[in-house]
């Protein structure tokens, strides 16, 4: 062979299947061809390497010298090969695989589990991995490939490598304890807020960027006392009467019994916003991912 050639593929394994049986009868019965097919396979691709790869006796085949080192290679390429094949049908059958989700405590708890639940009983072997970061955290190991996609508090920077997906309107709600129970009838100005202690989530968080941009635009500075790290918290603190907060009524609408947690009408209201799935524009979803999205009923087309 004076230059490299174009050898496909189906002639490698039908000189691997004769390689391994010693006969060109068993060959074509491993591969469902017929024997001449096997013999035709084997003489053209000798004659693209330019050598002999058999030596044909009237009851067997033996590999000559070349035959034997191209044997050698060709058979951890096949079986990387069948390897392959075998985990790509295992991961399109959901046999195997795994899903790995970015989304923060809050979300994790309250919007995702039991969707989480629910698809590991339909899908047992399937790996399911939840790394719980803020919302720009999210984003940033979705970008270097960390996971598959990420559930987000909206809104998020304008960028151009993200597909973003709208799942839930949710709306943020002031809340105190017994010690604030009269506000539950008289409600609070926004300009007020400041005159009472203020329990709020860390400015790393998207939801604490949110209310803050929301006061802001009413040109008010919100000033907390206290930031906590995540809403579970901040609900708690409120029920011992450390100061007012904010909560997601959708998620957390069920610790206001009016008895130790009172929902106070904030005025202005805050704006009602979004969860969102946000993936890397352009990259498919794994089998295995996609239907996770459908268990959720997200429409991602």
């Amino acid at each position: 062979m004076t230059e490299k050639q174009n050898i496909s593929l189906d002639s490698y394994r039908v000189f691997c299947a004769v390689a391994k049986h010693k006969s060109l009868t068993k060959a074509a019965e491993e591969l469902y061809i017929t024997q001449p097919s096997v013999s035709m396979a084997i003489s053209k691709l000798e004659k693209q390497l330019g050598s002999k790869l058999l030596t044909r006796s009237a009851k067997r085949v033996s590999l000559t010298r070349e035959g034997e080192v191209m044997y050698s290679y060709l058979k951890q390429a096949m079986n990387l090969i069948d390897t392959a094949e075998e985990k790509f049908w295992e991961m399109q059958l959901l046999k195997s695989g795994e899903v790995v989700i970015g989304a923060s405590d809050t979300l994790s708890a309250n919007y995702l589990l039991p969707y989480l639940q629910k698809y590991f009983e339909l899908y047992p072997e399937i790996q399911l991995k939840v790394t719980n970061r803020t919302t720009s955290e999210t984003i940033e190991l979705l970008k270097n490939g960390t996971v598959d996609f990420g559930f987000v508090n909206l809104p998020i920077k304008k960028d151009n490598s993200l597909e973003v997906y709208e799942c839930m309107h949710i709306s943020d709600v002031l809340i105190g304890g017994r010690m604030f129970k009269h506000l539950a009838k008289t409600g609070v100005r926004l300009e007020d807020l400041n005159n009472y202690h203020l329990i709020m989530l860390e400015k790393a968080s998207n939801t604490r960027n949110y209310i803050d941009d929301y006061a802001q635009s009413h040109n008010v500075t919100l000033n907390p006392v206290i930031e906590l790290g995540s809403s579970e918290i901040l609900v708690k603190f409120a029920g011992i009467n450390l100061g007012l907060t904010f909560v997601v009524k959708e998620f957390y609408g069920n610790h206001i019994d009016n008895e130790n947690l009172f929902e106070i009408k904030l005025t202005p209201p805050i704006p009602k916003r979004s969860i969102g799935l946000v993936k890397l524009r352009g990259i498919p979803f794994s089998q295995a991912a996609t239907k996770f999205i459908e268990l959720m009923s997200i429409d991602v087309e």
